[in-house]
């Protein structure tokens, strides 16, 4: 009877383990999301209820589910909840199930579940067989002598072996059932584990878009920044043209007044020398020569101010190249800022995707220990089950214990190091 206590407590460790690594992973579609906490309390006697597997169910689909803890209870997250209508499902070898029907989630909400004992557990099938199995053997040393009695406690340790088998089947079935749950919960796992690579390639192409705009706002900002130094240097070519033919001007002006000034010293010579010899006509050429000269200084001034006013405006085309400089100096500064930012934000979007790409190379290597984790197991519940075939026979049953023990203890090191790369899993997602 002890190794179907043994085969029990080896499925219950292999459950617990699995659901406690699931007890964080809600997933549920609904037409209107809303993120949903909800706790679930689990007592019996007045005492917690731990390792008890607690889901929650829409339409016979799991949407969350989870493990107590040493004080009975456990929170689950639903991320979407569209307020439909639910069951809360609570499972415990020890216990019998129990069960809320069609009740709405309420977010923050505590649900108490009092759980019933089962009339027979694992350990009081094992003290009594071991308790029957010592009275059986001290009756048939002490009373050999008495076949019908002897032939009598046979019999009754025969049907007792019946009952003890059929236990065993029903501890069995319910095991099945179990790992058939742990099944459920491993495709969830499977369905979050897609979603998870999903959304870490959904932001590896939103990283991607984002780099490729960047680059054609860059490329355009850069196509912006070469037209308007063109659109500059033109403007500097004509200012410099203009700039010269006014300089033209003034020398051509310049060179007209000399000439007639010139022209008019010579003038004044000639009449000069002809007023020594008529003294009249010298008055009269002298005042013409006055008004002559007062006609040249008049206009002599007017082209003074020209060449002022031409100044004027080779000093403002001076100010306006100047000007057409600074505006330059200037577009090229942000030209250069604006690719300074979008340097910074490459290095940092190749930051992120660096840092999912590691966290993702961790996770991959969680995957593999997993891999190994569930091989092993495997393997010792392939060893349980042949020493299961090998104790019907009823031989070597001692030895076949002791084989079972350390069986049981493989799954319970197994156990610790699921518990282990669970809460490595749960950081590293936590950093995505």
């Amino acid at each position: 009877m002890k190794k179907v206590y043994l085969l029990v407590s080896v499925v219950m460790a292999s459950f617990g383990s699995f659901a406690k690594a699931e007890s964080t992973t809600p997933i549920i579609e609904t037409v209107t999301p809303a993120e949903v906490s909800v706790t679930i309390s689990v007592m019996n006697e007045g005492a917690p209820v731990k390792s008890a597997l607690v889901k929650i169910v829409n339409d016979k689909m799991v949407i969350g589910a989870g493990t107590t803890n040493e004080q009975g209870v456990v929170t689950i997250q639903i991320a979407n909840y569209g307020s439909q209508l639910v069951n809360i499902e609570v499972f415990h070898s020890l216990y019998r199930t129990d069960k809320m029907k069609e009740i709405k989630l309420e977010n923050g909400k505590t649900y108490n579940f009092t759980m019933t004992r089962k009339a027979d557990t694992a350990e009081a099938i094992e003290a009594e067989s071991q308790e029957r199995e010592a009275k059986i053997n001290e009756r048939i040393e002490n009373e050999e002598a008495n076949k019908e009695e002897f032939e009598k406690r046979a019999e009754e340790s025969k049907l007792k072996q019946e009952e003890l088998q059929q236990e065993r089947e029903r501890l069995q079935a319910e095991a099945e059932e179990k790992a058939k749950q742990a099944e459920e919960q491993r495709k969830v796992a499977e369905e979050h584990k897609q979603t998870a690579e999903e959304h870490q390639n959904a932001t590896e192409e939103a990283k991607r878009e984002k780099e490729a705009q960047l680059e054609q706002a860059r490329v355009q900002r850069e196509e912006e920044a070469r037209k308007r130094q063109e659109e500059q240097e033109k403007r500097a070519a004509a200012l410099e043209a203009a700039k010269e033919e006014k300089l033209e001007e003034a020398k051509e002006a310049e060179k007209a007044a000399e000439k007639e000034a010139a022209r008019a010293q010579k003038e004044q010579e000639k009449e000069i020398s002809e007023a020594e010899k008529e003294a009249k006509e010298k008055e009269k050429a002298l005042k013409e020569e006055q008004k002559k000269k007062e006609e040249e200084a008049k206009e002599a001034k007017e082209k003074a101010k020209e060449q002022e006013k031409l100044e004027k405006e080779q000093e403002e085309a001076r100010k306006e190249a100047e000007k057409l400089q600074k505006e330059q100096e200037k577009a090229a500064k942000e030209a250069e800022k604006e690719a300074k930012e979008a340097e910074k934000a490459a290095e940092e979007a190749a930051k992120e995707k660096a840092k999912a790409e590691a966290l993702q190379a961790k996770l991959d290597k969680l995957d593999e220990e997993q891999k190994d984790i569930d091989e092993d197991r495997k393997k010792l519940e392939s060893d349980a089950k042949e020493i299961d075939k090998k104790m019907k026979k009823g031989k070597n049953v001692e030895k076949l214990k002791v084989k079972l023990e350390k069986i049981n203890v493989e799954h319970a090191k197994l156990d610790e190091k699921q518990s282990k790369l669970d809460e490595k899993r749960e950081k590293l997602l936590k950093k995505m």
